[in-house]
C-alpha cells in the first residue's frame, strides 16, 4: 500500500524539519514525494530507531519479571532498534 504522511517533523542529522514522506508497503521510499493515499499528522515526529544502552532482560533467575523474547519484542514495538 502506498502512502504519503505529512505535517509532521524528521529528526534528521541533527535537526528537525518538515517535509512529506512516500511510504510504500512500510518503508520509506522518497522525501518530497507524493502518492498514494495522503494522511496528515499535526504536532507528530518521526525519529530513526532508538537504542537502549542500559537494559535488564531477567534472565536467567527473574523470568517471571520478564523474558528474553518478551523484553525485546516490547522494545521493537516500541521504537527500539538497537
Amino acid at each position: 500500500m502506498a502512502l504519503t504522511v505529512k505535517g509532521k517533523k524528521l529528526y534528521q542529522n541533527g535537526s528537525l524539519s518538515s517535509l512529506s514522506l512516500f511510504i510504500d508497503h512500510g518503508i520509506v521510499v522518497s522525501e518530497n514525494e507524493e502518492a498514494g493515499g495522503t494522511v496528515i499528522f499535526s504536532d507528530s515526529y518521526i525519529f530513526p530507531g532508538f537504542a537502549d544502552v542500559h537494559v535488564h532482560l531477567r534472565e536467567p533467575g527473574f523470568s517471571y519479571k520478564e523474558t528474553i523474547k518478551s523484553g525485546t519484542i516490547a522494545g521493537a514495538k516500541s521504537g527500539y532498534s538497537a
